[in-house]
């Protein structure tokens, strides 16, 4: 069976990256137009396309697809042991009726990802949602994340 969605990795093999960096700076633009600058940058602004790019290109990251069309991004920085932090975005292009089948497939791929040994990579993801962001707190909740705090 095929999901819905897809998690794509963006990744250098072989000093070649999945994406341009000219697609990361759109998605950038996206972020920016689409007014969630503010809180998916909560904690660490970022204010150029350029930075952003350093920043995906320092972290762990994929962009989330649904019928070829990039609906979200995901990715992963201050690494300690199995733990992350997590940084979300979902974009308009989502319809509203998948946003929880969407988190809750992107957590259950990256909480279930393996190494070549065949143990799990990551035993938490951590990430700080300002609680005056209602609704965001709540699609967490929804998603199957925890409040911490």
């Amino acid at each position: 069976m095929n999901p819905k969605f897809r998690l794509i990795p963006y990744l250098e093999w072989d000093g070649i990256r999945s994406f341009p960096d000219s697609y990361i700076k759109d998605l950038f633009e996206r972020i920016e137009v689409e007014g969630h600058a503010d809180t998916v940058f909560y904690e660490e602004k970022i204010h150029s396309a350029d930075g952003f790019v350093k920043v995906l290109k320092d972290a762990v990251a994929w962009i989330v697809v649904q019928d070829e069309i990039a609906v979200g991004l995901v990715w992963l920085d201050r690494h300690e042991g199995r733990f992350a932090r997590m940084h979300w975005v979902v974009f308009e292009a989502c319809p509203r009726r998948d946003l929880i089948e969407l988190g809750r497939f992107t957590y259950n791929e990256i909480l279930n990802m393996k190494n070549n040994a065949g143990e799990y990579i990551y035993d938490m993801l951590l990430g700080y949602t300002p609680i005056r962001n209602k609704s965001a707190v709540k699609f967490v909740m929804r998603c199957g994340g925890q409040l911490c705090g």
